[in-house]
């Protein structure tokens, strides 16, 4: 196990929010950034991924439906915003829906993820994908114009780290997509009345970002013109966690637009967009 400071300010100040499969969630009191501390090693957690897209009887049909709305959502706004298309890089891409579904529209596509099983499905498909993790993977400098990352940053040991870097590899005028889960308001709700959760779906996930904290995250990598939005809900496999996820999602997306776009409802996932000045 690794003890780790706070990502976003450095401190190493804490208060304990939740223990759940028997890792302890804290929050820093300085930022607000949520965090397991102490928590698994890198080595031990790219073991833990081996079999990560396979945990509950899911398979590669069930992970297309689950994220089928927030990848359309996103190929839309994407497509619009870059008539001309051109080079996308999809971190965590797992069997290569999304790049593929991007590849249709006349992107190019390259996809990484540290998962053997996903990535040999993705080539299958004929998908320039590398088997690797952002922290490790090489790619020059400006070298996508849209970089996307779909609920993957809460996984990532060091996420500031990681948007330095991806900040790097867009070009100048570039986007990043991240799809991000706000789980902490929830579980406090629920814990104030005393009912067991595994929310945060832990050790896999080792950050839990407030619409605050993932917008000082891209500051401080040097990020600007950031919004945060309910994207569309995902669709899980089991029918009363799909029926939650659709309504709480549905009803935090009417709330954001009938607000004109200024609440955000905690508790559900936002989709985040900045730019590469």
């Amino acid at each position: 196990m690794k003890h780790v400071n706070c990502n976003l300010c450095g401190i190493d100040k804490t208060r304990l929010i939740a223990i759940q499969n028997e890792y302890k969630v804290v929050q820093c009191p300085d930022c607000g950034l949520v965090y397991v501390n102490p928590r698994p090693t890198t080595d031990m957690l790219i073991k833990l991924y081996n079999d990560y897209h396979q945990r509950g009887g899911k398979d590669e049909h069930s992970w297309a439906m689950l994220m089928e709305g927030n990848f359309k959502e996103v190929s839309v706004f994407l497509n619009k915003l870059f008539h001309e298309r051109g080079n996308l890089l999809d971190i965590g891409c797992a069997y290569g829906h999304f790049i593929e579904m991007m590849k249709g529209y006349g992107w190019s596509v390259t996809g990484i993820d540290p998962s053997s099983e996903a990535i040999a499905s993705a080539r299958k498909k004929d998908l320039h994908v590398f088997e690797t993790t952002i922290e490790d993977a090489v790619f020059p400098e400006a070298s996508f114009d849209a970089v996307t990352a779909f609920y993957i940053l809460e996984h990532l040991a060091d996420p500031l780290s990681a948007l330095k870097k991806i900040f790097n590899i867009l070009k100048p005028g570039g986007i990043v997509v991240l799809r991000i889960p706000h789980t902490t308001p929830v579980v406090k709700f629920l814990t104030f009345f005393g009912i067991k959760n595994n929310l945060y779906d832990l050790p896999y996930h080792l950050y839990d970002f407030s619409p605050e904290t993932i917008r000082l995250l891209l500051e401080k990598a040097g990020f600007s013109l950031i919004s945060v939005r309910p994207g569309r809900p995902t669709l899980p496999k089991r029918y009363v966690e799909r029926l939650i996820s659709i309504v709480s999602g549905n009803f935090s997306r009417f709330i954001f637009a009938v607000s004109m776009s200024k609440l955000l409802l905690p508790g559900t996932s936002k989709t985040v967009i900045a730019t590469r000045p």
